[in-house]
């Protein structure tokens, strides 16, 4: 990726963010306190500090509302230093971190956090975002740079993820190329994780780190290639899959990759179109969105493997806010199969995307319960995200920081975006083959072939006995595409993963976007599948 690209990329996703993170302003009071867990506060004067100087109150973005509905708004403030020692003044540059725990209606305070970047006197912050952009984009255009120094500059001061960009961007060496896009965001999360286990006492308990143990016996398939007669699959067959997916990016125009597997035999991998004006290949990272879900519940499936979690154990006893007699039954696969009962509709799921907001549950348990934990059920993000969250706590880490360390790494994914902007279809593949081994790759045990049963589609009514549908851990039931026993689950992207355990088939796709005729195309192709393995 160029560095011009890069930088673009950036500024449009951060500017997108910021409209749409400011969020509806309820007028009527019923609707604002059905609603009040989105309120926003930040530190007075903004996200950018001086040295030297006495550090800010939180403040509401909408105090005049806020004053409706709360008797005194004010927020109690505690700020912190990069060891996260308790300070009241700027002494040094770097970055600081605020903490709040805002009043409330009703039910716990509204706990956040937030990253800002204090300046050393020395430091012209015009100078800087002319640096950024000389880094950037190299561009001699004086009337646009101008329009970018101020988009930049009111980034910087108006929104912590600007002053995350900031303080990292005065860190950093640059010299060998900019970082992965989400990387600076990521790593701020996991220092939110560390303020945050300091915060609620949880600082002085061992860290929990769950990795692959080495297998005894011999090592489990891995992705590789192999005369194709070992897949069994001939040319004339081969040749009428790859003809239907040539059709498809053909008719769409939507850039993809696909990696199709059988016995871990690599049987197709291939990529169309571009990405950031480069040709697609099996290694692109290209987005996930649900289809994160597999990884996260892959990732839930370690901690239970160990005993740490149990599947069926309250989300409370790790997340305060619901630690409360009516959540005894949000359990963890409750928050997996979409039984929590919290409303939260995909408008807020996609405004305030949970990848870096290490803080998010507080919001969520401030959101309206439709029903009891496991009566009901409504396909959603929520109770993913109270999940990761809770494992945040044991780990100490942003919860796609700690899978790359300790789930992604061991197996060889490499070149992955942080949260759900960048998986490769290969990645992907790999994920299959593990799950199409029982939780095994190469000379690694994931998990036990126990815990791996425990998290495919299952019958949830011994479980939720209103719920009459089977479901996983991050699985659906994917028969009807990949036949008898299939399971996986997709993305809104277009991004696929499913297995046939019993053919030992993995068909792993990745796409930004689902393009034209998607459902009809998709069909076309798992159907020649299913005729090459008889299913």
């Amino acid at each position: 990726m160029s560095r011009n690209t890069h930088s673009n990329r950036l500024i449009v996703a951060a500017m997108s963010f910021l409209i749409a993170a400011a969020g509806p302003v309820f007028a009527e009071e019923s609707e604002l306190l059905e609603h009040f867990g989105e309120q926003q506060f930040a530190p007075a004067g903004g996200f950018v500090l001086k040295q030297g100087q006495t550090l800010p109150e939180l403040v509401w973005e909408h105090p005049e509302l806020v004053a409706t509905v709360v008797d005194d708004p004010t927020i109690p403030t505690r700020w912190f230093n990069e060891r996260f020692e308790e300070v009241q003044s700027a002494t040094e540059p770097g970055r600081y971190y605020v903490y709040g725990e805002a009043p409330v209606p009703a039910g716990p305070p509204l706990r956040r956090a937030m990253t800002c970047c204090c300046l050393d006197h020395d430091v012209d912050l015009e100078e800087v975002a002319r640096n950024w952009l000389r880094f950037g984009t190299h561009t001699t255009d004086s009337d646009r740079n101008r329009d970018r120094i101020e988009e930049l500059l009111n980034r910087w001061r108006s929104t912590e993820e600007g002053a995350v960009e900031l303080a990292a961007f005065l860190e950093a060496n640059l010299q060998s190329g900019p970082p992965r896009i989400g990387q600076w965001q990521m790593e701020n999360a996991t220092q939110h994780v560390r303020l945050k286990r300091q915060l609620m006492g949880l600082d002085k308990k061992p860290i929990v780190k769950v990795t692959p143990k080495p297998l005894t016996g011999e090592p489990a398939p891995v992705l590789r290639k192999a005369p194709l007669s070992e897949a069994g699959i001939t040319a004339a067959q081969l040749g009428k899959i790859e003809s239907k997916l040539d059709d498809w990016y053909a008719d769409s125009s939507e850039p993809m990759a696909i990696v199709i597997a059988r016995n871990g035999i690599i049987v197709t991998a291939k990529g169309y179109g571009k990405v950031d004006g480069r040709p697609v290949t099996v290694d692109t990272p290209m987005l996930l969105h649900s289809a994160m879900k597999p990884l996260i519940g892959l990732h839930l499936a370690t901690y239970v493997d160990r005993g740490i979690i149990e599947l069926d154990q309250p989300i409370g006893d790790f997340l305060p806010d619901f630690d409360t007699p009516r959540d005894r039954q949000l359990t963890f696969r409750a928050g997996h199969v979409h039984a929590t009962g919290i409303r939260f509709p995909w408008e807020l799921a996609f405004r305030r995307l949970f990848y870096f907001h290490t803080w998010h549950e507080s919001l969520i348990a401030h959101c309206r319960r439709e029903w009891g934990p496991g009566t009901n059920r409504r396909y959603g993000v929520v109770g993913v995200i109270l999940s990761v969250r809770a494992l945040e706590l044991l780990r100490g880490r942003n919860y796609w920081d700690a899978m790359e360390r300790d789930l992604f790494r061991p197996i060889g994914i490499h070149n992955v975006l942080p949260g759900g902007t960048g998986f490769s279809a290969e990645s992907l593949a790999r994920i299959g083959l593990l799950l199409d081994n029982r939780g095994k790759y190469g000379p690694w045990e994931v998990i036990s072939e126990q815990t791996h049963a425990a998290i495919l589609p299952t019958p949830l009514k011994p479980y939720f006995p209103n719920i009459d549908i089977d479901y996983g851990i991050g699985f659906q039931d994917a028969s009807q595409q990949l036949g008898r026993g299939s399971y996986g689950h997709g993305g809104g992207c277009g991004t696929l993963l499913v297995v046939n355990p019993e053919k030992h088939l993995v068909f792993a796709m990745v796409r930004n976007g689902q393009g034209k005729d998607y459902k009809q195309h998709r069909l076309e192709v798992t159907e020649l599948l299913r005729d090459w393995i008889g299913d």
